[in-house]
């Protein structure tokens, strides 16, 4: 029998009701248009320097631009590893809060969507939307989460669970 490991309600000290920003902005976009734009973030739209921001890709720019497309993912997740929670934006936190909700209450954009409204994260559906889209599309792509937003690799979660303060 395997025991199921239990998701804190929280990253580390930091709460996941709080400081939610719904942005329709995923990673691997963002990262494009930097490559794009050589890596000046000045000139990222809005929504693309929330990402940016969030996963404080300034600490790691040299590397993503330096380095092919396939190493973006070790990267980045090594950054997030790096970092305090409360350091990493909300794009960042959403592939937490996605994990969360479907290992602890169950799998599915419905299930997530009356987790959002319930905890007064967002009582509209645009905003929850926006939050699993980034979520659950920002974990599949850093291969965090699987497509239906529950846990894909228990070892990086336990890992940024457990990461020293």
């Amino acid at each position: 029998m395997i025991d199921k490991f239990i998701l804190p309600d929280n990253l580390r000290g930091r709460g996941l009701h709080t400081n939610v920003i719904p942005t329709v902005c995923n990673l691997e976009t963002m990262l494009n248009k930097l490559v794009d734009l050589n890596g000046e973030d000045s000139k990222l739209k809005q929504w693309e320097k929330r990402s940016y921001k969030a996963y404080k890709i300034n600490d790691i720019k040299f590397d993503i631009l330096n380095s092919p497309a396939s190493e973006w993912r070790c990267i980045i997740r090594e950054n997030i590893l790096q970092s305090h929670p409360d350091e990493l934006g909300p794009s960042c936190i959403d592939i937490y809060l996605v994990a969360y909700v479907a290992e602890e209450y169950g799998i599915g954009k419905e299930t997530f969507f009356e987790y959002v409204k319930r905890t007064g994260i967002s009582e509209k559906t645009n905003s929850a939307q926006a939050i699993w889209q980034v979520g659950k599309g920002d974990g599949v792509f850093l291969g965090i989460l699987n497509n239906n937003g529950t846990v894909k690799d228990w070892s990086f979660i336990k890992r940024w669970l457990s990461r020293p303060i």
